[in-house]
């Protein structure tokens, strides 16, 4: 037996003890144990109406009732270990408890051995004790406890004997199991979980000897036996092997199948959930389960239904396992999640073949079946948006707008099935992917808008009210162009609204400018105009460029009298669009303006001649009649303004050249240029101003890349 012996608690054991929150009801336990192995000690060597007897028994089954509270039984188990047997309590806290570890040092070294032994000589392993008992069942079941004629139960005739002495005294609320009672020897099985079969089975067959208990009585007690064998087990790896393998529980009035079904229902929630995964992980996770298929979908059903009825967190991912492995079918499942599976069962099938299934939806005559297919398409478009399906959505609506626009009696469903998708989460759903910006998602989604008409221009121009993002302005432009070229004034509608701040006038014209379809060339360039002549100098330099972006060289007249605009940035952009078209009209103008420089330029003309140099750029190096070619202009203007001394600095001379303005010349120079310049940046890359030292760098290297090219 216990043969381990206690070492006085060191000062870290007391303060442990004494921050236990379970302290005291394990003294209140230590005490009631002490007690009662007294009067099973004690009852054994006098009769039970001997004064010793009845002072061994005085008040313990108050000390019973009070210990127990609340609580259902107490539990003796007697659990084999290397080396011994060691004696658990279950019942009164969350987890087993040794009995040595309740009981004071001193006692449990004195009773422990000595309980052990009484147990041992009776052949116990289990032994539990039901708060239903009374006062005179208790009484009687300590005095037989202790009657020397039931010292030794190890022969089977005895334990018969002990059997039938309890039910003729009346003593049936305890529960108990001999060795040779233990079942399930051959299987794997954990020792706990056998006890637990073993008490089922044992309890059971004890149902029969209550008397005056109708079917509904003896249903009654199988589901408190059970509920009292599950309580204090709080362990999926426990219970589900009970579960597992409950067969052997089974009696000729309670079957497995009851049993189970019971079982389940006593869970708590959270270990409902544990024994849920537990058989998932058990079932699938060996090439031959312990459970026959039939057991298996049974317990699977059975759990699902349980699953089913409670507000469990995670419920719905065990059921939608439990549905993936062929468990149970999907009648089982929650009619959510029922919808959701055929939802993506008929996605799949749609993905599958789409031109089968639109052509069979194209094909329908009969309204009822026509709206339930009609409804049934759209109700997987939200799900097609989150897997990024557009193509897919765009061929439905295609094909419901279709059917609208005929003259055929479901046209009127397809229109009510198309006003749905407007006003409902559908088309809210597709602008928030289109918000993103992302350019792909933009040029799948807005064939989707286009294809909807009017019914997405709400939409469309909500985007350029919203959104900054110049790819998402530009496509919404772009696509109620295609619904219809006259939304051109819904876009300048929203221009010209009060509420509309600058920088969004400036992104819509940008994105305006930015169409490259010659289908609305003419309003765009119709409605731009207006915006050149606007107050605001920001929004005309914009203007500009969009109405460039769309007329090129043909809106060089435009260019030319926006020379003259006030602003100076308005000019640049007009100095811009006019060299990228290469006007000789402009360039002749140019020239006139940098060989005029003279000594004092005004501050606007020191703005304007590094754009006017840049320009130069876009020409080439051009011959000019009678003058040579532009290089030598560019050459000349640097040795008129500039010298290069000794020191490697630049000395000025008469210069009205700003820094600006000698970096645009070198960047010209690298566009333009021969060798003939190379000497003049070779010069330039020495010098300390960065600003000339990095424009002649990069020029050489431009004039090095053009002279490859035109070596291959």
């Amino acid at each position: 037996m216990e043969s381990n012996t206690h070492e006085p608690q060191s000062a870290g054991t007391q303060k442990l003890a004494q921050s236990d929150p379970h302290k005291e009801i394990k003294d209140h336990l230590a005490k009631f144990l002490l007690s009662l192995i007294q009067a099973f000690l004690r009852t054994g060597y006098y009769t039970a109406d001997h004064p010793q007897s009845k002072s061994a028994k005085e008040g313990l089954y108050e000390d019973f009732q009070n210990l127990l509270g609340n609580k259902y039984e107490l539990t003796f188990l007697v659990s084999h270990v290397p080396g011994g047997e060691k004696i658990l309590i279950e019942g009164m806290l969350p987890e087993p408890q040794e009995l040595r570890s309740i009981m004071l040092q001193g006692m449990a070294d004195m009773y422990t051995p000595k309980f052990a032994t009484f147990l041992k000589r009776k052949d116990l392993i289990s032994l539990t004790l039901k708060a239903a008992m009374s006062w005179t069942e208790f009484n009687n079941f300590v005095d037989l406890m202790g009657e020397p004629t039931f010292a030794d139960t190890l022969e089977k005739s005895d334990k018969e004997r002990f059997s039938q002495t309890l039910r003729e005294r009346g003593i049936f609320n305890i529960s108990y199991i001999f060795n040779e009672e233990l079942l399930a020897g051959e299987r794997d099985i954990p020792w706990r979980s056998q006890v637990a079969l073993s008490r089922l089975r044992k309890d059971f067959k004890m149902i029969p000897f209550y008397q005056d208990l109708d079917e509904i009585g003896m249903k009654k007690v199988r589901r408190q036996i059970i509920q009292d064998v599950v309580r204090p087990m709080q362990s999926a790896e426990i219970i589900y092997p009970i579960l597992a393998n409950s067969d052997l529980a089974e009696t000729e009035e309670f079957k497995e199948i009851e049993i189970d079904e019971e079982m389940i229902t006593s869970l708590s929630e959270e270990l409902l959930l544990q024994v849920s995964r537990m058989f998932l992980k058990e079932t699938i996770s060996q090439k031959e389960s312990n459970l026959n298929r039939e057991k298996s979908t049974r317990l699977a059903k059975q759990i699902a239904s349980s699953l089913k009825l409670k507000e469990i967190k995670g419920k719905e991912k065990i059921l939608e396992e439990y549905y993936k492995h062929e468990l149970i079918p999907i009648d089982e499942l929650p009619e959510a999640i029922q919808r959701r599976i055929k939802k993506e069962q008929q996605i799949a099938k749609f993905m599958q073949n789409t031109d089968v299934y639109l052509k069979n939806f194209d094909e329908i005559e009969d309204t009822q079946k026509y709206v339930r297919f009609a409804q049934s398409l759209k109700n997987i478009i939200p799900e097609l948006i989150r897997r990024d399906q557009y193509k897919q959505i765009q061929w439905i609506i295609a094909q419901i707008d279709h059917h609208a626009n005929e003259k055929k009696d479901r046209s009127r469903y397809a229109r009510h099935i198309l006003d749905e998708i407007e006003t409902g989460k559908i088309l809210r759903a597709l602008k928030a992917k289109f918000m993103t910006g992302q350019k792909e998602l933009c040029m799948l989604i807005a064939p989707i808008f286009a294809t909807l008409g009017r019914r997405s221009v709400p939409q469309l121009l909500s985007f350029l009210k919203q959104s900054n993002d110049q790819l998402v302005l530009k496509s919404a432009c772009e696509t109620l162009l295609i619904i219809d070229p006259s939304h051109i004034n819904l876009i300048f509608d929203v221009l010209n609204d009060e509420g509309t701040g600058t920088e969004s006038i400036i992104q819509i014209i940008r994105a305006l400018g930015d169409m490259a379809s010659e289908a609305f060339i003419e309003p765009l360039v119709t409605a731009l105009q207006s915006y050149l002549n606007h107050k605001n100098p920001r929004i005309r330099e914009e203007a500009l460029w969009a109405y460039y972006s769309l007329m090129g060289e043909e809106g060089e007249k435009v260019y030319l009298a926006l020379l003259s605009d006030v602003d100076i940035a308005v000019q640049k952009r007009a100095i811009q669009c006019l060299s990228r078209m290469k006007s000789e009209t402009a360039l002749g103008q140019f020239l006139e303006i940098l060989k005029d420089l003279g000594d004092a330029p005004s501050e606007k003309g020191q703005q304007l001649v590094p754009t006017l140099f840049s320009a130069l750029g876009f020409y080439g190096n051009l011959e000019r009649p009678g003058e040579g070619p532009l290089e030598d202009f560019l050459l000349d203007t640097l040795e008129s303004q500039v010298s290069l001394g000794p020191l490697k600095f630049l000395k000025k001379k008469r210069s009205v050249l700003s820094e600006g303005a000698v970096a645009a010349i070198c960047e010209t120079l690298g566009k333009i240029g021969t060798d003939k310049s190379r000497p003049v940046l070779e010069k330039f890359e020495k010098q300390d101003n960065m600003m000339w030292k990095n424009k002649a760098a990069e020029a050489l290297k431009e004039m090095d890349r053009r002279a490859g090219i035109s070596e291959h």
